[in-house]
C-alpha cells in the first residue's frame, strides 16, 4: 500500500510504502500563501501531523453528573411511627432526604402526600387532603414544606389578587393557617419547614417575604419551624449552588434553576428536619444531637420528657439526703459541719 501525504500547495508526495500497522498520518493543508516560503526559512507554516489516536484524544471530555446513593432500608417494626411528609415537588425531595436519612432506624418510616408543583395557590385544598390522609392513616408527625411555587396571583371572591399586596397577603395566611390547623386540630406534631435561599435576589426577597409568613402562623400553633436559610449560603452571605454536605464533603447541592435541589441537597435539609423528629419522637439517628445530655441550659421543645420532668402543676417529692451523707447530718440532724484546717470558717488560732 502507498502512503500519501498531503504537502502545502496542494501537491501529493509519494512516501513509499507503508509499513505494517504504522500509525495513520493525518495531514492539515493550511493553504496557499505569499510568504509561506519565507515562513519555512524560519521555521514556521510547516505542515501539521497528527496521528488518528492523537486527534481522539483532544476530543473534549464530558463529566457524567454524580449518581445518588440508592437507599436500602431495612424492614420497619410492625408498630413503626409514621412520618408524613406533606407539600410540593420540594416535599418530594424532602422525603427522599428523610427517607435515607431513617434507612437504618426500624421503628420510624416515612410516608408523603405530594402534589408536584402543587402549592397553596394553585392547590388552595391542602387542609381537606391533609384531614383525609390523618383519618385514614396511621399518622405520628407531619412535615411540611410548600411555597416555592406560590409567587404568583390568587383568584379572589373580589377578583385577581396581585402577589405581596395586602390582600393577597391575607388570603396566603388564611391557606397557611389552614393547614396549620388540620394537622394541630387532629393533635399531630407539625413541623413546618421554611424555604431555602434561591438565586436572584427577586426570588430570595420573596422567599423571606414567604418565610416570615410561614413562622407567624407556625410558630403560635405549637409547631415547629426550621430556618434552612443560613445553611444553604456562602460564608459571604450570598447564594451558592456548594456547600457541605451531611458528611462535609463540598458538593453542587442545587439545581441549574437555582431553585430546588439535588439528591445530596435534599439529604442536607433532612438532617435539619431530623433533630426536632427526635426531639418529639425519642428516635432516630440525631437523638445525640437533639438531646445533649451534658447541657444543663437545653430546653426540651416538646415529645418526650426525661424522668426529672413533671407535668405542669405536678408536685414535686422532696429530696431525701442519703443517711449518713453530710447532707443528711447537716439538713435532718441539723450538726454543724466539721471544720476543716485553712477553710474560711476556720477560727482556730494556729499554734506558736
Amino acid at each position: 500500500m502507498m502512503a500519501f501525504v498531503a504537502a502545502m500547495g496542494g501537491e501529493a508526495l509519494a512516501a513509499g510504502p507503508a509499513p505494517e500497522n504504522a500509525p495513520i498520518v493525518v495531514a492539515q493543508n493550511e493553504g496557499w500563501h505569499p510568504l509561506r516560503p519565507l515562513f519555512r526559512l524560519f521555521g514556521g507554516g510547516r505542515t501539521q501531523k497528527r496521528t488518528v489516536k492523537e486527534v481522539e484524544q483532544k476530543k473534549p471530555v464530558v463529566r457524567r453528573a454524580p449518581v445518588a446513593p440508592k437507599i436500602v432500608e431495612v424492614p420497619k417494626d410492625p408498630d413503626a411511627r409514621v412520618i408524613l411528609v406533606v407539600g410540593d415537588t420540594m416535599a418530594d425531595g424532602v422525603h427522599t432526604g428523610l427517607t435515607s436519612a431513617l434507612a437504618e432506624t426500624p421503628g420510624l418510616k416515612v410516608e408523603k402526600l405530594v402534589q408536584r408543583s402543587q402549592g397553596l395557590v394553585r392547590e388552595p385544598e391542602w387542609p381537606a387532603r391533609i384531614i383525609e390522609a390523618l383519618e385514614t392513616q396511621q399518622v405520628d408527625l407531619v412535615v411540611v414544606m410548600l411555597g416555592a411555587d406560590d409567587r404568583r396571583p390568587i383568584q379572589g371572591k373580589a377578583g385577581r389578587l396581585t402577589f405581596r399586596d395586602p390582600e393577597w397577603e391575607r388570603a396566603y395566611r388564611d391557606y397557611v393557617q389552614g393547614v396549620v390547623s388540620a394537622v394541630r386540630e387532629a393533635r399531630k406534631p407539625l413541623i413546618w419547614v421554611g424555604l431555602p435561599p434561591a438565586s436572584g435576589p427577586d426570588r430570595r426577597a420573596d422567599f423571606l417575604y414567604l418565610n416570615d409568613i410561614y413562622k407567624a402562623q407556625v410558630e403560635p400553633a405549637d409547631a415547629i419551624f426550621v430556618d434552612i436559610w443560613e445553611a444553604f449560603l456562602s460564608e459571604a452571605g450570598k447564594y451558592t449552588s456548594y456547600g457541605a454536605d451531611v458528611d462535609g464533603t463540598r458538593r453542587r447541592l442545587r439545581t441549574e434553576d437555582g431553585l430546588y435541589f439535588n439528591w445530596w441537597g435534599y439529604r442536607k435539609v433532612a438532617f435539619f428536619v431530623e433533630q426536632p423528629i427526635a426531639r418529639i419522637l425519642g428516635e432516630g439517628p440525631a437523638l445525640d444531637l437533639a438531646l445533649p445530655q451534658n447541657d444543663p441550659d437545653f430546653l426540651l421543645l416538646t415529645g418526650i420528657a426525661s424522668e426529672e420532668e413533671t407535668l405542669a402543676g405536678a408536685e414535686i417529692a422532696p429530696a431525701i439526703p442519703i443517711e449518713g451523707s453530710l447532707q443528711h447530718k447537716l439538713i435532718v440532724e441539723g450538726r454543724a459541719l466539721p471544720r476543716v484546717a485553712g477553710r474560711a470558717d476556720d477560727f482556730t488560732r494556729p499554734a506558736e
